[in-house]
């Protein structure tokens, strides 16, 4: 398992740069400008930090441009993503 430490290694920024650059829609809230990888399974729960089929963007440093959350602030180290805010209940 990896450390805390690798999350500011050189290599890792530069993946995590990619993958938002690929996709910026929140995973949490479903709105675009995400700036942050979110760890679905958190690092402080053992997660590997460098395993991509782990991440997903979520906005965090800056808060959602459209609806003001700091979606992965709101999610602190839960190891379940909330729902999104949706007007429909996708999942019943």
């Amino acid at each position: 398992m990896a450390g805390r430490t690798d999350l500011t290694a050189y290599g890792y920024r530069k993946a995590r740069a990619a993958f938002l650059a690929a996709s910026d829609i929140c995973h949490l809230c479903g709105h675009p400008a995400a700036d942050v990888v979110d760890h679905i399974t958190p690092v402080a729960a053992g997660a590997d930090p460098r395993d991509q089929g782990n991440w997903a963007p979520a906005h965090g440093i800056n808060r959602c441009p459209t609806c003001g959350r700091n979606c992965n602030g709101a999610k602190g180290a839960s190891t379940q993503a909330p729902r999104l805010n949706t007007s429909r209940d996708w999942y019943a």
